[in-house]
């Protein structure tokens, strides 16, 4: 055996070395170390790191009767790490109306959200243990397993795919692009492959080519998909003067306890503020101005129902189209009366909301509505709320039980604009929902209520998973963030224009949009055929390893 192959094997002992409980501590600091890799830091080699040593204590327990239970354990362990430290910011949720629900409640809401989802992580290493090898087989094999918990963990019970693998790569740059081929999961399980590579530095009893074999696959893909990338996105198609309408997106600049103060005049005060960052109709150069989800509060009446708040959004329009979140109620005779004390909100159908209010010289004329289909569980709608309601228990949306679920995505009509599809918040996070084909859209739009969670990380990770759905679907995205930011994107996920602490508006031209992109026209073909090639790789015929005199 060489030296430097004695050296790579002191790795795997001093791993192996470990007691259950340092590999487990190890395993969560490389979790919270892999979400250095995310928005807003995308700090991609140290989500590399994570991962690598995420195999190299795999490798430490795969010989062990329990290897499967072991495996499970740092698994868990890991993605608790990773999720702690990712979604820390749920907790400001439970700030905001901390007389509901006590200030200390969002920690130990937040440990149960990190703790459940991060089954799915020690689902992944469990299930990769029975097929684990001592070379680089391995690799392929870590990869696929925990992609298809990680794919699992994006669809089931609702689905939750925050904090993807895939998402560690800057949106808008080169390797991103890899997303209009193969999506955000094919993306995810490309970065699997990749940052397992190194691992195999570390295999004893292999000469240094192949050990290093790996680390230098994974480079050249990294390389050729940055190439391919850039030339992708240099061939962007130069925009037209006048071919595509201007458009705004706005925010209040308040934040989620100041939306909901409960004065007299509240909701026509934070209409007033998004009006004036809205500018006025005449000197504006915006056709369209779109405001966030629920942009203003529904403490005394529903928007819709109310001809003079809508008489005044008119006035500020002028001949300007509105896109807005708001919350829409059913049956209309009821709605009213529930503000009036005369009925409870059990009797009401409330939906989240987007509408299309086309101003023509200053009066409002309601156009599509589009009601949220994807709802956020326990923060829009309690599941199985039969039961838990015994225990007085509400979601975090201030009316009433919930929200009703509406109808996917469809495309909305825009006056003097392509036709588009509005995503309510959490449903940027999910890919796949924009219509294709003949029901393709001309662009996409995003409003969501990031005030939520507060000045942390969230509303980063929120911005740069939604500017992915752009990359998949070849599409433009205006995006309007309460309390996040607010930006037009292009068609490649490259942000155009966007808010800053100085501003509560962006305002630019919608890109144009691209031809369908290769995942809009053949869905998730290639990604079943890239994940079968890498579970092939497994099975492989691999040469002996080098042995000692």
């Amino acid at each position: 055996m060489t030296a430097t192959s004695a050296d790579a094997s002191r790795i795997h002992a001093w791993f192996a070395a470990r007691s259950a409980w340092q590999r487990r501590g190890l395993a969560t600091a490389a979790g919270a170390l892999a979400t250095l890799g995310h928005a807003p830091f995308q700090f991609t080699p140290l989500f590399l790191i994570a991962i690598v040593v995420l195999i190299w204590l795999l490798d430490g327990i795969a010989e062990r009767n329990n290897r499967i239970g072991s495996g499970f354990a740092l698994g868990w362990f890991f993605g608790l790490g990773h999720l702690t430290t990712g979604l820390y910011w749920v907790s400001s949720a439970f700030m905001v109306d901390s007389d509901a629900y006590g200030p200390l409640w969002g920690i130990p809401a937040t440990l149960a959200l990190a703790a459940g989802l991060a089954l799915f992580f020690g689902a992944g290493c469990a299930l990769a243990m029975p097929l684990w090898t001592k070379d680089m087989r391995r690799l392929p094999v870590f990869a696929v397993c925990l992609f298809a918990t990680e794919w699992l963990r994006g669809h089931l019970f609702g689905g939750f795919p925050w904090l993807l693998p895939g998402y560690v790569w800057t949106p808008g740059e080169p390797v991103s692009q890899l997303a209009s081929v193969v999506g955000i999961y094919g993306l995810t399980l490309l970065t699997l492959l990749i940052s397992a590579a190194p691992a195999a530095i570390a295999d004893g009893g292999f000469n240094a080519g192949r050990r290093f074999a790996p680390t230098l696959a994974a480079a050249l893909l990294v390389g050729m998909s940055w190439g391919w990338g850039a030339q992708r996105i240099s061939r962007a198609p130069l925009e037209i003067p006048g071919a595509q309408p201007i458009v705004r997106v706005a925010d209040s600049g308040l934040s989620q306890a100041q939306k909901w103060e409960g004065r007299p005049d509240q909701e026509w005060r934070v209409l007033q503020r998004y009006l004036d960052a809205s500018g006025p109709a005449e000197e504006s150069r915006a056709a369209i101005v779109i405001w966030p989800e629920g942009a203003i509060p529904t403490l005394r009446f529903f928007q819709l129902d109310n001809s003079d708040f809508l008489a005044e959004i008119g006035r500020g329009l002028g001949d300007r189209v509105l896109i807005t979140g708001l919350t829409r109620c059913e049956p209309q005779p009821l709605c009213d009366a529930y503000f009036r004390g005369e009925v409870s909100a059990d009797q009401l159908r409330l939906f989240n909301s987007a509408a299309v209010i086309d101003g023509v010289s200053g009066v409002p004329r309601i156009g599509q509505i589009y009601d949220k289909n994807r709802l956020v569980p326990f923060g829009e709608f309690i599941p199985l709320w039969s039961v838990v309601s015994a225990f007085n228990i509400a979601p975090l949306q201030r009316i009433g039980a919930g929200f009703e679920p509406g109808a996917p995505p469809t495309r909305l009509i825009i006056p003097d604009a392509p036709p588009a599809v509005v995503l309510i918040c959490y449903e940027a996070i999910f890919p796949g929902m924009t219509p294709r084909g003949e029901d393709r859209p001309g662009w996409l739009v995003s409003v969501t209520n990031d005030a939520w969670f507060g000045n942390g990380t969230g509303p980063w990770q929120h911005y740069a998973m939604a500017r992915y759905r752009a990359i998949e679907e070849g599409l433009p995205m205006a995006r309007a963030a309460s309390g996040g930011i607010s930006a037009i994107v292009d068609s490649y996920g490259r942000e155009v224009a966007a808010t800053s602490p100085q501003s509560l508006f962006a305002e630019a031209q919608l890109p144009p949009a691209l031809v369908e992109t290769t995942l809009a026209r053949w869905g998730n073909i290639l990604l079943v055929a890239l994940l079968v090639f890498i579970a092939g790789l497994r099975f492989l015929p691999v040469t002996p390893r080098v042995r000692e005199p």
